[in-house]
C-alpha cells in the first residue's frame, strides 16, 4: 500500500508540474489578481482509510475521491466530496472494505509562505463500510474534521496532503475511529 501512495504522489506531481507556469498565489498575496482565489475548483484524491478499533491493529484500505469546491474568499471555501474504496484490506485476519464516502466541509486556509497554505476542515461526513468481523455492515454519519497543506503547482493547480477524522463508532462494545490520510490535486476553472 505504501508503494501505491508513493506512485500516486509521483504521478500527480509530474502530471501537474508539466504545465507549470507560475504560482497559484502570486504577487497579490494569494492570487494573481483580486479575484483569482474566488471561484470553483475540482480535483481528485487518493489515500488510505485508517480503521482503528480497540484490540486490533490498524486496517488501511485504499480510497479514491472526487472533490468539488468553491472559494468564497481567499481564505474560505466550501467543498463537497464523493468517494469509494479501491479494494479491501486486512490485518491479522480482520478485514475492512470502504463502500462509500460522502462529505461536505467548510475549509479555512492560512498562507504560510508564497505557494504553501495550511488549512482546516469542518463539516459532515457519511462513511459506509463493511467488516468481516463483529457487526459486518456499518454506516456512520456525523461531524468530521481535518487538517492539511496546499502546495501550489502553478497558477491553476495545487497539490494537497491531509488527515481527516471521518467517523467514530462502537462495534459490539469496542470503540473505533475511521481516519483518512490522502493526497490530491485540484484545478481551478
Amino acid at each position: 500500500m505504501n508503494r501505491f501512495l508513493a506512485v500516486t504522489v509521483c504521478a500527480l506531481a509530474a502530471g501537474t508540474a508539466a504545465a507549470h507556469d507560475g504560482a497559484w498565489r502570486g504577487d497579490y498575496g494569494r492570487g494573481y489578481g483580486p479575484d483569482d482565489d474566488v471561484g470553483p475548483y475540482a480535483g481528485v484524491s487518493f489515500g488510505q482509510v485508517r480503521y482503528n478499533e480497540e484490540g486490533l491493529n490498524t486496517i488501511t484500505p485504499a480510497t479514491g475521491m472526487f472533490v468539488v469546491g468553491a472559494s468564497l474568499s481567499p481564505n474560505l471555501a466550501i467543498e463537497g466530496r464523493v468517494g469509494t474504496g479501491l479494494g479491501s484490506s486486512s490485518t491479522d485476519s480482520y478485514g475492512v472494505q470502504v463502500n462509500s464516502l460522502i462529505a461536505g466541509y467548510l475549509k479555512g486556509s492560512l498562507p504560510l509562505t508564497r505557494g504553501v497554505s495550511l488549512y482546516g476542515l469542518g463539516g459532515l461526513a457519511s462513511v459506509d463500510f463493511k467488516r468481516d468481523f463483529g457487526l459486518v455492515n456499518a454506516h456512520d454519519n456525523g461531524f468530521s474534521y481535518g487538517i492539511g497543506v496546499d502546495f501550489d503547482l502553478d497558477r491553476r493547480s495545487r497539490l494537497n496532503v491531509e488527515w481527516t477524522r471521518l467517523s467514530t463508532g462502537d462495534n459490539l462494545g469496542y470503540n473505533y475511529d475511521v481516519d483518512q490520510l490522502a493526497i490530491g490535486v485540484a484545478w481551478r476553472f
